[in-house]
């Protein structure tokens, strides 16, 4: 049963992106298409090119630092324990 569930999801995964190309159908005789409008956060706008990407870089990095200093402190204060607690004494 285990196999066929596996078979089975499987397959499924398989044929999933056949499934989700979505063709686009022409436009009709006489109708007006819209162009794509570029994304205000990534494209140039007032703030100029790029500007809110470097403002995302920097909270990310910001919030790296801080999950590597409290992880660092975590392992260095397990270690720590772990060394207390096999001593003799």
């Amino acid at each position: 049963m285990r196999a066929l569930v596996i078979g089975f999801l499987l397959c499924l995964g398989l044929a999933a992106p056949v499934f989700a190309q979505e063709q686009p159908s022409p436009p009709a005789a006489g109708e007006v298409t819209q162009q794509p409008k570029p994304s205000g956060f990534w494209g140039k706008g007032d703030r100029g090119p790029g500007s809110y990407r470097w403002k995302l870089l920097g909270v990310g990095v910001g919030i790296l630092a801080v999950t590597g200093v409290v992880m660092l402190r975590l392992v260095r204060r397990a270690s720590a324990e772990r060394a207390a607690s096999t001593r003799p004494g």
